[in-house]
């Protein structure tokens, strides 16, 4: 680095800094994501400065690294974007990478991801300390600075498996500057459509091969086929395959699943990584702009103030209809799916095929007032 750039540097660092002090004293609960973002920086940029934290950078080993994960034991993982935070306990099993896809199914699945790993840029082991007590993870961002996923050690993780971690992949180079694009591109992990304007569409091309799917996981292939993005393609395709419903109804939705013990799928994702929760959920809270559900090892943060538009789809299989309630961002982004939990070579719980198309039975005003 040359001499001139050296010193750019160190001034930056030190404006950012009092900008970051200023900040945090007059928003002392203010949490780093929030903070990089008011400050106009990325939240890997807060790490790497040890800005409210402690971190030592480790190197880009993703696939040994994830690999090594498992010996943790017991942690939190923390998955989110915009408008939703998913977060699951449990334990790291079952760790595929295949190129630079990657897939984490722990066998009862209270941990199982979908990780997208050429999307990922830095990854830092973070020691923060808390009121109450210390807290250590490890923080995996993409190319952009933002967090791809989060893992939180517990009380009963393996705080010498930790340590281990830090010794093996400890990055050499910790001071140099790292390098973030503005803009993530979609991959594997996002529809290949990247904007929502409008476009010309074969519709009955679209609908020809929505109808001939005999497995959900097709429907990427479509969406690629047909160059959309799900929203083009929900608006495309017709009212018996794509409805639009009221946002404002997931919460009783959710609560009924809950009152019911309907087991249910999550889906949260990001450019890196999608999170998925399976199972029955129990205390669904609405706190200020968030939709909560608030169990022991399953959360889930939704800011409903980001949904722009909420969709019922239903998707063919050999099984027969698949039906998810999707949520989307004004920009486009898909912010949360829910399913109703299905084990593979089974049929949809009719149950959820009930709860959720009660969604458009107790829409007719929203439907009215999006037609108008």
């Amino acid at each position: 680095m040359p001499v001139s750039e050296f010193f750019d540097r160190i001034w930056q660092n030190n404006l950012l800094r009092k900008q970051y002090n200023n900040l945090i004293a007059r928003y002392p609960k203010k949490r780093q994501r929030d903070v990089a973002k008011s400050l106009s920086v990325t939240e890997a940029q807060l790490i790497d400065e040890q800005l409210g934290l402690k971190s030592l950078r480790l190197t880009t080993e993703f696939s040994n690294l994830l690999k090594d994960l498992v010996g943790l034991g017991y942690v939190m993982n923390l998955t989110r974007n915009e408008f939703a935070v998913h977060e699951c306990k449990g334990e790291y099993q079952n760790v595929n990478i295949h190129g630079k896809m990657g897939l984490v199914i722990a066998d009862d699945k209270k941990i199982d991801l979908r990780l997208f790993l050429s999307q990922w840029r830095s990854v830092y082991a973070v020691h923060e300390e808390l009121s109450k007590s210390d807290r250590y993870s490890l923080q995996f961002f993409d190319r952009s600075g933002t967090a791809v996923q989060k893992i939180f050690l517990q009380e009963t993780s393996n705080v010498e498996h930790y340590q281990y971690i830090l010794q093996r992949y400890l990055d050499e180079n910790q001071y140099s500057p790292i390098e973030y694009v503005d803009e993530v591109s979609k991959e594997e992990s996002a529809d290949t459509a990247d904007d929502i304007s409008p476009r010309i569409i074969n519709a009955q091309t679209l609908r020809s091969d929505w109808e001939a799917m005999t497995d959900v996981h097709q429907f990427i292939e479509l969406l690629r086929h047909h160059d959309v993005n799900r929203q083009q393609a929900f608006h495309t395709i017709g009212t018996d395959y794509a409805e639009e419903f009221s946002p404002n109804d997931l919460q009783r939705i959710l609560l009924s699943a809950a009152e019911s013990s309907l087991p249910i799928m999550c889906f949260v994702g990001n450019a890196g990584c999608i999170q998925i929760f399976s199972g029955s959920i129990s205390k669904v809270k609405a706190m200020g702009p968030w939709l909560n559900i608030l169990d022991p090892e399953f959360n889930l943060h939704l800011m409903e103030s980001g949904i722009a538009e909420a969709w019922l789809v239903r998707k063919p299989t050999a099984l027969g209809i698949i039906t998810s309630l999707e949520l989307y961002s004004d920009d486009g982004q898909q912010i949360v799916q829910f399913f109703g939990q299905r084990h593979e070579q089974k049929k949809e719980n009719p149950l959820w095929t009930k709860l959720a198309e009660s969604v458009l039975a107790s829409d007719v005003h929203y439907k009215q007032t999006v037609v108008a």
